[in-house]
């Protein structure tokens, strides 16, 4: 019943196309999309539906009409099912599209804030950018002062350089100067005895109620005050050149008793007598005392503890007057000690030392003569012996 009734209806919608003459498609034409096919659902028809026109053609084709109109009918539930399932994927896509959009607008959201934050950073960073710049600004000018006065300061360290050399050179002029004027100083040493230290030269000293004069001193402060090496001085003189001095004091010479007198006088000192034989032997005699006495006491000699190696020969004439070949004061009743070329000495009946007596460059007195220099305990009491060599020295003993 049901083919028949399909069978009419394709049968009646072929007739109507056929009045209206209208294409089969028109039919659809005006329909909503939920109830009409689209142009691929049609283009699928319209062989069936020609192919239905064709069979409605003939009677005898019931059955295939039948099976045709079976098919379209799948053919429009499969249709209905792929719109239904279009729809759904529509709606789902739908609901993505809106979720998507709503999640892009929170990202622009979060993204504006990030900007904002970024700007405002940037913005804070311009803020310290800025600052540092002047800070920078500031430290460029601090600079180039500094620049400018440490230029000033190595000009200033220039002209001090060569201020420095300058003083150099004068220092050095100084010092040269001072060396020189220290030598003179030592040399005019305007005290009463020579200097404790210095080389051995000829010195300018300085006496109270004698002035400056002239002596030999040693570089450890010994001042020579006689010495006798070659004979080439006469030592037979009178009182006045005992008490003033005389001879070469480059050479051989006596200092003078007025000078011993006050030198001693002034503070202690000590004497050193260096001697000589003819045969090159040398020996020494030392007293830790040495003093002389004014004028009115005749120079009267005074010494303290000896010690050597020629024997003391001058213990005996301790204490004992000046004598000269003018001026007899020796304690000798029959003769003067000075006479006969003896020298001038400090005399007793008549010696065991005599210092002043007549050079023999041989060593020996001529004849019977006793008038050589003698040191009676070192020639074994010979007087016809005589010495080649003396130097009487003597030095404060403060030194």
């Amino acid at each position: 019943m049901k083919s028949y009734f399909t069978f009419f209806l394709s049968f009646w919608l072929l007739n109507e196309l056929s009045a209206t003459r209208a294409p089969f498609k028109d039919i659809f034409s005006g329909q909503s999309t939920e109830n009409q096919c689209n142009g691929y659902c049609f283009s699928i028809l319209k062989p069936l539906f020609y192919r239905i026109g064709q069979l409605e053609e003939s009677a005898t084709k019931n059955e295939e009409v039948q099976n045709l109109k079976n098919q379209v009918e799948k053919l429009i539930d499969a249709q209905t099912r792929e719109f239904d399932y279009q729809r759904e994927m529509i709606k789902t896509l739908t609901g993505s599209i809106q979720s998507l959009q709503g999640e892009i607008k929170n990202r622009d959201s979060q993204i504006s804030g990030q900007i904002e934050q970024q700007f405002k950073g940037i913005t804070n960073n311009d803020d310290r950018v800025k600052s540092l710049t002047e800070t920078v600004k500031d430290l460029e000018s601090r600079l180039e002062i500094m620049g400018s006065q440490i230029n000033n300061q190595a000009e200033l360290i220039k002209a001090k350089n060569a201020e420095v050399v300058n003083l150099t050179l004068h220092n050095k002029l100084c010092t040269e100067s001072m060396s020189k004027i220290t030598d003179d100083l030592l040399k005019c040493n305007r005290q009463d005895s020579c200097p404790s230290k210095g080389p051995s030269d000829i010195y300018k000293i300085n006496l109270k109620e004698i002035g400056t004069f002239e002596a030999p001193c040693s570089s450890n402060g010994w001042l020579t005050i006689q010495k006798r090496f070659d004979g080439s001085e006469n030592f037979n003189r009178p009182w006045k050149d005992y008490k003033e001095g005389f001879g070469n004091i480059r050479g051989e010479f006596f200092i003078g008793l007025e000078k011993l007198h006050v030198m001693t006088r002034e503070r202690p000192h000590e004497l050193y007598i260096k001697l000589g034989k003819v045969d090159g032997s040398t020996g020494y005699a030392h007293y830790d005392e040495f003093k002389i006495g004014s004028e009115l006491e005749s120079y009267v000699l005074s010494i303290g503890t000896y010690n050597g190696t020629v024997g003391d020969s001058l213990d005996v004439h301790r204490n004992q007057k000046f004598t000269t070949l003018d001026r007899d004061n020796d304690p000798h009743k029959e003769i003067n000690c000075a006479s006969d070329e003896g020298g001038g000495w400090w005399y007793k009946k008549c010696y065991y030392s005599k210092l002043n007596g007549k050079f023999y460059k041989e060593g020996r007195t001529r004849g019977k003569k006793e008038n050589g220099i003698a040191w009676g305990t070192w020639h074994n009491y010979d007087w016809t012996y005589s010495l080649t060599f003396v130097e009487m020295m003597i030095r404060p003993k403060t030194l």
